[in-house]
């Protein structure tokens, strides 16, 4: 419960700084405006030394250039590393995100695997109560057939009883000595 509410947590800190992030469509119109300005720097430093070449002294123009060259390549540099390093840590965060949100998921399942293997503990512990009571019964089952064996055997002798006093009386015996 603690890591879910830590994961819940961490997850809207993302979402929070993750609004704060370029969309993507801002970081790669950033990424072709940066192309873009090297491509201008290359092509200003092409025409500045073909410029150079029409000067008498070649060599300190050139160097001037080179020097112009440097330190523009050097802004841009610094301008490319803040780009670079805000992708970085916008991959980073939502690698991290993508984490927490599997580090959440697997957790809910296991909380769900939990669950199903206390119903299946509870369901044997319930079916063994089951045949155990039945077992009882089983015992008390044969009683019962045997008592309702015996009281239908007594019912069947009062019957017998009954027909036997209800009955003809038989022919009674010749007295000795008598014809017949």
């Amino acid at each position: 419960m603690k890591s879910l509410l830590l994961g819940v947590v961490w997850c809207g800190l993302a979402c929070a700084v993750q609004a704060q992030w370029p969309s993507p469509e801002e970081l790669k119109a950033q990424r072709d405006v940066l192309d873009a300005r090297r491509l201008a720097l290359d092509e200003q430093y092409k025409q500045e030394m073909r410029g150079c070449y029409q000067n008498f002294d070649v060599t300190s123009c050139r160097l001037k250039a080179r020097d112009t060259q440097i330190q523009a390549n050097a802004q841009l540099r610094k301008d490319e590393l803040v780009h670079k390093n805000l992708e970085r840590q916008i991959k980073s965060a939502q690698a991290q995100q993508r984490s927490l949100e599997r580090d959440s998921q697997e957790q809910q399942q296991q909380a769900e695997r939990d669950q199903a293997v206390k119903a299946a503990r509870e369901r044997e512990q319930s079916q063994s109560e089951k045949l155990s009571e039945h077992a009882a019964k089983g015992g008390q089952r044969e009683a019962y057939e045997q008592k309702q064996r015996e009281a239908q055997a007594h019912r069947d002798d009062l019957e017998k009883l009954r027909r036997e006093r209800n009955a003809t009386p038989a022919k009674s015996l010749p007295v000795p000595g008598a014809a017949p």
